[in-house]
């Protein structure tokens, strides 16, 4: 009986301990689904008022890109109506077939996308990152800004923005 409750108790350990870190694998291989998206939100806090941009990737093709210094462009559900700037924002839709945002979100994967981070202080005090998403029913968020806890994946996250994102010359009125 002894043999057997230390060959139970080993057995779980090691089912345990091979599975601990499938569970924690940060890296993964990204399926095809509708249910995928990836949100990323840039603040430059160079020019004033603020420029927001914010482009939403979906599992389904549909990329879709907001831009201009109204809170809407980061928070589609914002209440305050009466800020100065909440009617400039521009939106655009982009459709890709579905096989193609599949290698954006396993570049995004594999540089770390879910791995945790640590807080610390933004390094890049002109612009802010931040991103939420959630791939495969897995979902991260980031409460603070991506430049301050994982500069690389900033600059990738970054650059997936500005495959879509093309700044325009503002026309004067």
């Amino acid at each position: 009986m002894r043999k057997f409750t230390l060959f139970s108790v080993l057995l779980t350990s090691a089912v345990l301990c091979g599975c601990q870190t499938f569970w924690e694998n940060p890296i993964f291989t990204v399926k095809e689904s509708g249910l995928n998206w990836v949100s990323i939100r840039h603040y430059n806090y160079a020019s004033k008022p603020i420029q927001r941009v914010s482009v939403r990737i979906d599992g389904s093709g549909i990329v879709t890109v907001r831009e201009g210094t109204s809170i809407l462009v980061s928070n589609p559900f914002a209440s305050s109506n009466d800020a100065p700037n909440w009617n400039d924002i521009r939106e655009t839709r982009i459709t890709l077939p579905r096989e193609e945002v599949i290698p954006i979100f396993q570049m995004l994967v594999n540089r770390g996308l879910f791995e945790k981070r640590s807080k610390s202080d933004s390094v890049n005090t002109n612009e802010a990152i931040f991103v939420s998403a959630n791939i495969d029913c897995k979902t991260c968020g980031s409460e603070d800004d991506v430049y301050g806890s994982d500069p690389e994946l900033a600059e990738n996250l970054k650059s997936v923005l500005m495959m879509f994102y093309h700044p325009q010359p503002k026309q004067r009125r």
